[in-house]
């Protein structure tokens, strides 16, 4: 088997976070921010469905305690829907800070997590280019008997054996008839 066709060894391609450690964190920080942001949307959605149900005046909580009453379930269910309303709103402008500086940052991270695979880059690069160039001259030879029996008028009359690999690789590799392999 040709040394460029041998299994290569396994190789991963480390996370952004892992080579820069400020990408990691905002990255991070992204995460619970729209976690946050989750949690406060589920209650906020399930105090606003208790909230279209209760209809009706409600006392203030200061009011209710003036009047010696009990402050009212949907008085206490509003106040909470109005702050996480806001809380909603803030974690959205914090997560929209936060995508910016990590969209931002990512194009400094990304230098040394290129520096780090160029190796293995330049040598599958390198792989496959051997690879190509060994199958030029065969592709070119294939092609040459298939112009050869055009020229005789008998190529339509010959049974390729599996297919036409002949067209099929050279569009592959590239355009023999221009002189690439």
């Amino acid at each position: 088997m040709a040394s460029f066709l041998k299994k290569s060894e396994p190789f991963r391609v480390p996370d952004l976070s892992e080579v820069d450690e400020e990408f990691g964190k905002l990255e991070r920080q992204l995460n619970d921010l729209n976690a946050q942001k989750a949690k406060a949307d589920r209650e906020l959605a399930a105090l606003r469905e208790d909230l279209a149900d209760a209809r009706g005046p409600t006392l203030p909580a200061s009011v209710a305690a003036l009047l010696g009453e009990e402050t009212d379930s949907v008085t206490g269910k509003r106040h909470r829907a109005a702050e996480l309303s806001k809380l909603v709103g803030d974690l959205g402008v914090a997560i929209d800070i936060v995508s910016k500086r990590l969209r931002e940052r990512r194009d400094i991270a990304k230098r040394p997590l290129i520096a780090a695979i160029r190796d293995e880059y330049d040598r599958r690069a390198g792989a496959a280019a051997a690879a190509l160039d060994a199958i030029g001259e065969p592709l070119r030879a294939i092609e040459e008997l298939r112009r050869d029996f055009e020229a005789h008028d008998v190529a339509g009359h010959f049974e390729w054996p599996n297919g036409n690999i002949s067209h099929f690789a050279t569009a592959f590799v590239g355009g023999v008839r221009k002189g690439a392999a």
